[in-house]
């Protein structure tokens, strides 16, 4: 069976009321990465993507450090 990406967020979104999950600022910030345990290789990382992204001209998105 195939299903469309729109119906499979609308079954989602339906399961997040059954769920009583409410999408809110807060909870989103609540469940953010805050990147306390992030590794030097992954800080690393990071900081070659921030480099590339001005390269190219694009505002890389802020990390917590």
């Amino acid at each position: 069976m195939n299903v469309t990406l729109l119906e499979h967020l609308s079954r989602i979104r339906a399961r997040k009321v059954e769920l009583g999950i409410v999408d809110s600022p807060e909870r989103t910030e609540s469940m953010r990465n805050l990147g306390l345990r992030r590794t030097a290789r992954k800080r690393a990382a990071l900081a070659r993507i921030s480099e590339r992204s001005r390269a190219a001209g694009i505002t890389p998105l802020e990390a917590d450090d």
